[in-house]
């Protein structure tokens, strides 16, 4: 009975601590919503932006796996046409489906790696601040981390089968990179096991099984012959250009990056072959531990993988570590593990329990404290773009919301009432923006001239500020310059007047651990606020 309690516990904490990531967490990449909220809105309502990566001529995104979200959603659209509950519902699905995924781990870390190991694990889970943030994310990155957890219970627990099925599965659905987490299991089934008999049969049974309906249904929808899962490996890694058209940072983007998600974790999860290799070397052993260091280390090993392939890449994403989030507090465990044991074996099995315990506690202290703030930050800091449309009326009349410097924080038109339509204004961006879907009924097959693989604009996504019905600006402040490209529209008053406005920090004015950590009674002192405005145009001039 106890232990149903405590299994009991450990699932409702789960799955609290990832709903609240549904509910409160913001959408971080505009990728997020124009490759996948978008055109899911457009197969549930006929209506959404699509991006060149959904143009027949390229087709780098699957039908298939946006159907694997809009099939549930399709179901409570038959209850309710509400674009807002829609979207949460998408979210609270997929953020209980992680806190499962998390459970089934937790469970069998238990068995294999011994209790200790699995509700540390499972505490630097619940604080992670990047599992906060990719837990609810409707992105291939975020499913193939849910892969990830069901990969690495399936290698703990020997069943070839499942990790095989899973990970056939995630790639040629989701992201087809996420098999490199899989390399050192197929490896040692390979290689130690010699199973070749059993991963080639199941690889070719789940390949057909996945595969076979998968190109099918993005075939149907591109008009065309369609692997997505190629086109999207052939376009990154063999053109010319691949992805170094966006986001190409130096490696310290990742650093930055991943300490504000992980902090002391990823200090401690990287630390760990260390620590197992100069164990090794002095001859010190475990005590009572049922992982060997060895073992732990290859268990480990899809981590560090992971960071070398990307980290060498010249395209960097904050969502492309996504995968691999859950073994950062792996990793921290399996150290802290090995360290109360040379602590046991050193000072003896009485004399180690304080140190001990004082060494856990001021880990999960730091990564509760950091995790939570982070958490706290992000939610609050920069909500706005998600809530600032809350306030449009209303209409049975067609009405533009346009978007020019902030068009990479637009949420998506699930956030629009009926009746309106997203529309982008000129501004110093002048890359490739989305344009609507053909809202005909092969509109998916039409290939259209205004989109390209070069990340070159085209007027056709551009519309006249003079037609906009509503403007979404961020007001930092400055004076109204009609010769800029990014005016601060909010002081024209002439034209717009103010229809909802909602604090958004400036970042860029922010001292950067008050932007990136809330405290509270100090955040706000070193803190530079904006404001984030929805503007309704003047009917007529005001009367002076």
């Amino acid at each position: 009975m106890s232990a149903l309690k405590s299994n009991a516990v450990v699932v409702l904490s789960l799955v609290v601590v990832r709903l609240q990531s549904a509910l409160y967490s913001i959408i971080s990449d505009c990728d997020e919503t124009y490759n996948y909220w978008e055109p899911l809105h457009y197969l549930l309502k006929g209506k959404g932006f699509q991006t060149w990566e959904y143009s027949p001529e390229f087709a780098l995104r699957s039908y298939s796996y946006l159907w694997l979200h809009g099939l549930p959603a399709k179901v409570l659209q038959l209850m309710t046409d509400n674009g807002v509950l829609i979207f949460y519902f998408v979210r609270c699905l997929l953020a209980v489906t992680c806190a499962l995924l998390e459970y089934r781990l937790y469970r069998i870390l238990g068995r294999k790696c011994g209790g200790g190991v699995a509700s540390l694990w499972l505490l630097f889970q619940l604080t992670s601040a990047g599992m906060f943030i990719s837990s609810a994310a409707l992105l291939p990155s975020s499913f193939s981390m849910y892969i990830t957890l069901a990969t690495m219970a399936a290698w703990l627990n020997e069943d070839t089968r499942t990790a095989i099925a899973v990970t056939a599965f995630s790639g040629l659905i989701g992201w087809p990179f996420a098999v490199i987490v899989a390399v050192p299991f197929v490896l040692e089934l390979l290689f130690r096991k010699r199973k070749f008999l059993d991963f080639f049969k199941n690889a070719l049974l789940y390949g057909a099984m996945y595969g076979v309906p998968i190109v099918l249904i993005d075939s149907l929808y591109f008009g065309t012959f369609t692997v997505a899962a190629l086109n999207i490996i052939r376009y990154n890694v063999f053109t010319s250009h691949g992805p170094d058209l966006y986001g190409v940072e130096p490696i310290m983007f990742y650093v930055k990056n991943l300490f504000l998600n992980h902090n002391i974790t990823l200090l401690l999860s990287l630390s760990y072959p260390l620590v197992v290799l100069t164990a090794a070397c002095l001859g010190v052993r475990n005590t009572k531990n049922r992982l060997s260091p060895m073992q732990g280390l290859w268990l480990m090993s899809p981590l560090y993988l992971w960071l070398f392939v990307f980290a060498i890449q010249p395209h960097k994403e904050e969502r492309f570590i996504f995968p691999v989030y859950p073994l950062f507090a792996l990793g921290t465990a399996l150290l802290m593990d090995q360290l109360f044991s040379h602590m046991r074996r050193i000072l003896g099995a009485g004399r180690s329990s304080f140190p001990n315990r004082l060494m856990g506690f001021a880990v999960l202290a730091v990564a509760l404290c950091l995790g939570v703030s982070r958490m706290l930050a992000t939610s609050m800091y920069y909500r706005a773009p998600m809530s600032v449309l809350s306030d449009l009326p209303s209409t049975n009349e067609e009405l533009s919301v346009c978007y020019g410097k902030e068009w990479y924080r637009f949420p998506g038109n699930f956030f629009l009432p009926p009746n309106y339509r997203a529309r982008f204004v000129e501004s110093s961006f002048t890359g490739m923006l989305p344009a609507y879907y053909d809202e005909t009924q092969n509109g998916t097959q039409i290939v259209h001239d205004y989109f390209n693989d070069q990340n070159m604009g085209h007027p056709h996504m551009l519309f006249e500020l003079s037609r906009c019905d509503y403007l979404v600006d961020f007001d930092k402040g400055a004076f109204y310059d009609e010769l800029s490209a990014e005016p601060n529209y909010s002081v024209d008053r002439k034209t717009w007047s103010i229809a909802s406005s909602v604090e958004f920090v400036q970042a860029d004015e922010s001292a950067s651990f008050a932007r990136a950590y809330y405290v509270p009674l100090v955040s706000y002192r070193y803190l530079v606020w904006g404001r984030y405005n929805l503007l309704r145009r003047n009917k007529s001039k005001p009367i002076s």
